[in-house]
């Protein structure tokens, strides 16, 4: 069959993107035939993931849920990144096919298991090519560290890996985040993308977990330029600013990951030493993402652009 999609990126983290109401085993068909259509080998489309909007007819607007096809066929809890995507797509088909019906300012979006909020803040500089539109998700609450049943196993599972890798660094400062998906967050010295090649796939086999994201973090200085962009499009200046790279489970070295960065905040946070109230910057590969949370007990707020690339079509 022919499927229609948008390829969408939040900070360079790519998707596929297609609106469906066709029947299950159309949607399997598609998991089986993602490794095909998300290698960057010059025969697919490339992307890290797919995003599928399910409605109940191919007439509709607002999707009651949306499910996410990892690179090579595994299913995703969550995404960060995809979400903002799919809410950008979402305001754009309703802008094209019902422009005189308001959209409301809150949308709901269902997932593997949970569910996401998400509003529109407003616009973020793309350097001199124009601003994207910046959209807040409220991702949800996290559990750190002692709050998830296998802490301990993690605790000996990450110091067999650093006697392997000979990386003793790896057991000094780092936590495990559930945010929906499992993250691994290690604050390093020195972080590198030769360093997450090297970190991320030996931490993705364990009886713990069938893979994980990993993420390596360091802080960062800050400049005048990023308290004003900040404010200008937050209206609140963030405090800190923290450097990540990324790998993720089922897709591997990305260029961002928005739960992901939802994790690095949660981690801080749990020192004390962050305060999770106002806005915090985290820069990957594929640019920076703002991350709050109003007090321990609310949901998890994340902040960044997305953009659609192209449309077209493909045969599965």
């Amino acid at each position: 069959m022919e499927l229609e999609f948008e390829k969408w990126h939040g900070n360079k983290n790519d998707f596929i993107l297609t609106w469906f109401s066709h029947d299950q085993v159309t949607f399997e068909a598609l998991r089986r035939e993602a490794p095909r259509l998300c290698t960057r080998d010059g025969s697919g489309i490339g992307a890290d993931g797919i995003l599928v909007l399910h409605t109940k007819t191919s007439r509709d607007i607002m999707p009651y849920q949306m499910s996410i096809i990892n690179s090579d066929g595994s299913l995703a809890e969550t995404c960060g990144n995809g979400i903002r995507c799919a809410a950008l797509s979402i305001l754009t088909k309703h802008h094209e096919q019902s422009p005189k019906v308001d959209i409301p300012e809150g949308i709901e979006l269902g997932l593997k298991s949970s569910r996401a909020s998400l509003r529109y803040l407003g616009d973020v500089t793309e350097s001199a090519r124009g601003h994207l539109p910046l959209v807040a998700v409220e991702m949800g609450k996290a559990l750190i560290n002692e709050e998830n049943p296998d802490y301990e196993g993690a605790k000996a599972f990450i110091k067999k890996v650093s006697q392997e890798l000979s990386m003793p660094a790896l057991t000094k400062d780092w936590s495990l985040v559930s945010l929906g998906n499992r993250h691994l967050v290690i604050s390093l010295d020195v972080v590198s993308p030769e360093l997450i090649r090297k970190i991320g796939p030996a931490l993705q086999k364990s009886e713990l977990w069938d893979g994980i994201n990993v993420h390596i973090i360091r802080s960062k200085a800050m400049v005048d330029a990023d308290r004003r962009q900040s404010a200008q499009s937050l209206g609140q200046a963030i405090d800190e600013l923290y450097e990540a790279f990324v790998w993720e489970r089922g897709a591997g070295e990305t260029q961002a990951c928005g739960s992901g960065a939802c994790a690095v905040a949660a981690s801080l946070w749990q020192t004390g030493l962050s305060d999770r109230s106002h806005w915090l910057g985290v820069d990957m590969p594929g640019g920076r993402l703002y991350i709050k949370q109003a007090s321990r007990d609310d949901q998890i707020t994340m902040a960044g652009p997305a953009k659609l690339a192209f449309r077209g079509k493909v045969t599965i």
